[in-house]
């Protein structure tokens, strides 16, 4: 999916999912509805603290924020987050618009 069409969705947290920062970098996710525990790396992390302070975040500013930080690609940059956002979505922690 190219980035013009990724500025179109935005992701929004589900309310239910409570973000714990580790000292590592990495974080989780505790799911109050399913009870369920999640791990995220530090690049994972990074973007959730995005959709945390942001709200209803726009996709394509997203791939932009994570070239940015991590210096890669916008190709690596935009399936980082297509990857990313997608298994949020079939674990039902974020909703698409």
């Amino acid at each position: 999916m190219k980035q013009d069409q990724l500025s179109d969705r935005k992701v929004n947290p589900k309310p239910s999912v409570v973000f714990t920062d580790l000292e590592d970098g990495n974080a989780v996710l505790l799911d109050l509805d399913s009870k369920f525990y999640y791990s995220l790396n530090g690049s994972g992390c990074f973007m959730w603290k995005v959709f945390e302070n942001e709200s209803s975040v726009d996709l394509g500013k997203l791939v932009d924020m994570l070239m940015e930080e991590y210096d890669v690609e916008e190709e690596q940059a935009e399936l980082d987050v297509e990857e990313f956002i997608s298994s949020l979505a079939q674990e039902g922690l974020v909703s698409l618009s």
